[in-house]
């Protein structure tokens, strides 16, 4: 066996991806609110980007001037950045627009999509879907920022908010709400047991039977025999009332007054709320509808936007550095154009992504969420030849803005039920709203149960399993038909 040295030269080819394109990746996935905040620390690092008050108060420049029509407008645009960035973005993770863009859309109806311009303001839209009247979360804010001394304890608080029912009770288990928030279980019955004596009296109460109490307690009312009347609740919609009062050791007359003060009582404590719309985080698209099809805009109202002080740029040019400065300035400049430019980039490419999920969920956009239709993160990507992660980071942690409400950009893409018919797929979000609307709809006495539910799908072409039904019940916070039938007696007893 002979060993030895030898010297080879081999040749191969890898991707290295550059701090620049790092950063072009990263601002994808930003929401306008954060794009602001990257943008705003990009100002402090770098002298040639221009601070400006105000999100978006410069004029559009011709590669933001997005017309009315958004095939050509994002064909035929213009790059106003000079040759200084030496990458070319367009062509970078697929986010290019090319001329094959308009032969790609060729068959998009303008009666069905899409009437685009670049920035709009949201105000007059979030009017019409926000009152002004102070919501439940704002109000039972306010009361945790003055009554909680402890910053963990305010925090967890604030964030078992979004765990009420719309009755206002907190119905979820509390280990599932430690799970989810990921803290100690200690810390989420410490904070639950703090909330119940927020306003309304009977907010995050875990039952009727609690909710009732703490209010009795509000009205220095409760005690022995209310307590007990509150624990057998089931029998008085039976007419038990001999068997009630032998419980609580007083007369029936008493009974029937006791009685007569609970249907005082308020069984579901966020009604007081409930025509007020809930507060929503600002938008980073709006889609609205025009005469002639959908409008889909960027928020101007919170997207920031890059400025670069050419004036500064002219001065620096006609100055004479020495070696290091030329360096620092010239790399300086060339941060801010790339910055500049990778932002209108993220701005095109998210109305264009935008534009296909409009096009594929039409349904929805005219109908509601029960029209909603089964996609995902492929058929949008093979429709506007981008790839799959590059949808994906469009739709990370952007809320849009319909119709319907806001909602994140995700929530479009779901998994889908098959047709009894085999000729069309529902997608799940769809077939969960339709569980809702049945279930608001139905008669209080007389609950549909998951197997009826199931029934009541597969006629209307959703073949859905009794198990898949109570699956989708309870991620929707429904109880089951029993306890619905129970809740309803209750509920008739303490309101007639």
């Amino acid at each position: 066996m002979k060993l030895g040295q030898q010297l080879k030269i081999k040749q191969n080819q890898s991707l290295i991806m550059t701090p620049q394109l790092q950063q072009a990746i990263k601002l994808l996935q930003l929401s306008n609110i954060e794009l602001a905040e990257f943008i705003e620390n990009a100002q402090l690092e770098n002298p040639f980007l221009k601070e400006k008050t105000g999100l978006s108060e410069k004029k559009l420049d011709p590669a933001e001037n997005i017309t009315p029509d958004i095939c050509n407008n994002l064909n035929n645009s213009t790059d106003p950045l000079k040759k200084d960035s030496n990458v070319d973005l367009e062509n970078t993770f697929d986010t290019h627009l090319s001329s094959d863009f308009n032969r790609e859309n060729k068959n998009l109806s303008e009666k069905e999509i899409i009437k685009s311009s670049n920035t709009t303001s949201a105000g007059e839209v979030i009017e019409k879907t926000l009152e002004n009247k102070i919501s439940l979360r704002e109000h039972l804010v306010n009361q945790i920022n003055i009554d909680f001394k402890d910053s963990t304890i305010k925090t967890i608080a604030i964030r078992m908010i979004d765990f009420l029912h719309p009755s206002g009770w907190f119905i979820t288990p509390v280990d599932e709400v430690a799970k989810d928030l990921n803290v100690d279980i200690s810390i989420i019955k410490e904070a639950l047991d703090k909330l119940k004596h927020l306003e309304p009296s009977g907010i995050f109460a875990e039952n009727l039977s609690e909710c009732l109490g703490n209010q009795l307690k509000d009205l220095k009312l409760y005690n022995s025999s209310f307590k007990i009347l509150l624990g057998n609740l089931d029998y008085l919609p039976l007419g038990k009332i001999k068997q009630v009062s032998k419980l609580c050791n007083v007369s029936e007359e008493k009974i029937f007054k006791m009685i007569k003060v609970i249907k005082t009582l308020n069984p579901k404590p966020a009604d007081t709320f409930s025509q007020e719309k809930v507060h929503i985080d600002q938008p980073d698209i709006i889609v609205t509808r025009s005469e002639k099809g959908w409008r889909i805009d960027l928020n101007n109202s919170n997207l920031p936007t890059v400025n670069l002080d050419e004036d500064y740029i002219e001065e620096i040019n006609n100055f004479k550095l020495d070696e290091k400065g030329n360096h620092f300035a010239a790399e300086k400049i060339g941060e801010a154009r790339w910055l500049k430019k990778a932002v209108d980039q993220r701005n095109k490419t998210i109305l264009r992504v935008t534009s296909e999920i409009v096009k594929k969920q039409v349904s929805f956009f005219k109908h509601g969420l029960s029209h909603m239709k089964p996609m995902i993160l492929k058929d949008i990507s093979d429709a506007i030849g981008m790839h799959e992660s590059t949808v994906s980071r469009v739709t990370n942690s952007k809320l849009i803005l319909t119709e319907w409400g806001a909602m994140p950009l995700k929530h479009f893409f779901s998994a889908s039920i098959a047709s009894s018919e085999n000729t069309e797929m529902h997608a799940a979000s769809a077939v969960r709203e339709t569980i809702r609307s049945l279930i608001s709809s139905e008669i209080a006495s007389k609950p549909l149960s998951d197997d009826k539910l199931a029934g009541i799908l597969s006629k209307e072409g959703m073949e859905v399993a009794r198990r898949t039904v109570a699956k989708y019940r309870d991620m929707l916070n429904i109880p089951s038909s029993s306890q619905r039938r129970r809740e309803s007696r209750l509920q008739r007893l303490v309101s007639n």
